[in-house]
């Protein structure tokens, strides 16, 4: 059976955590921000069932450039030093670096992993999609489920909203009874990639079928607009962004028995012809969300 994770913020009420998603930038998308850091993700709950996060990451924080470069050279060590200190990175001299990596080790470590800045500021473990960065650089397969990770966290639209999130790594499961979560109905976007490497496309989105007939009840011009919608949501309006909008999941991505999704690189083709066409990609990641969440999350609907 596909399992799930879910990624909400005050589900459990305000007495149990502090939430502070980012709020959007008025800065030049392709520079990183270099005001006073706003707190950008949660304080962590110490749970062993479903972690808390919130889909809030700037796309103009991530996709600019310097940020971009420190990111993908951050792959390629051991995240921390002595102390569990972060190694040196320029992530760590803008807010909006500072936030970028505050997700990204969200992604990569466990909920029971913390790493410090060298000014002592603590960043917390949550998904556990890579906890053995602490020791050594990502491989390959870690590299490309925290890259689906953080695009799932990407928000350009302003509203945060809700997610469960979908897949076939262990850090995604869960049992039934952590499963009363009947309200997120919507099959949203599948996402996958490695934004680690140094290609122009990091990663990639396609939609659910599930939601274009949602999005159809809110407007009938929403379906045509899914393709900008999408670009919207994960790139805000930064033009260096690195997602490729691959139109619906069926035509790009294969579900086997367990509901589990490997997805190409190319629609329609990618499916049959497979390797022949490039790399085919096991670690995505499905998000699924609320009906009444679908015009926060894509609010140009029927207005493009």
């Amino acid at each position: 059976m596909s399992s799930i994770r879910f990624i909400a913020v005050g589900l459990l009420g305000a007495g149990l955590f502090t939430a502070g998603c980012a709020a959007p930038s008025d800065t030049d998308p392709d520079a990183p921000s270099d005001t006073e850091p706003v707190e950008t993700a949660e304080l962590p709950i110490r749970r062993n069932a479903v972690p808390i996060g919130c889909n809030g990451l700037l796309p103009s924080d991530f996709w600019a450039p310097a940020n971009r470069t420190a990111f993908r050279a951050l792959g390629q060590r051991a995240l921390v030093g002595a102390n569990d200190v972060v190694v040196p990175t320029a992530l760590l001299g803008t807010s909006g670096g500072k936030s970028v990596l505050d997700y990204t080790v969200r992604c990569a470590l466990s909920s029971d992993q913390v790493v410090y800045g060298p000014d002592g500021r603590e960043f917390y473990g949550s998904f556990g999609f890579a906890p053995e960065w602490t020791g050594r650089g990502l491989t390959t397969s870690e590299q490309r489920w925290v890259s689906a990770c953080i695009f799932q966290h990407l928000n350009g639209t302003g509203e945060h909203v809700d997610i469960f999130l979908d897949g076939s790594h262990p850090a995604l499961e869960c049992s039934s009874d952590e499963e009363p979560f009947a309200e997120f109905v919507v099959h949203d976007a599948t996402m996958y990639g490695n934004a680690f490497l140094p290609s122009a496309i990091a990663g990639y989105a396609c939609i659910d079928p599930d939601l274009t007939g949602e999005l159809s009840s809110l407007s009938l011009s929403c379906p045509l607009d899914l393709g900008l919608l999408s670009l919207e949501r994960l790139c805000g309006h930064v033009p260096t962004c690195g997602i490729a909008f691959l139109g619906l999941c069926d035509l790009t991505c294969l579900t086997d028995a367990d509901g589990d999704q490997t997805c190409h690189t190319l629609p329609l083709l990618g499916p049959l012809l497979g390797p022949l066409l490039g790399p085919s990609y096991s670690e995505t990641i499905r998000s699924y969300v609320r009906d009444s969440d679908l015009l926060p999350l894509y609010p140009g609907c029927g207005l493009l």
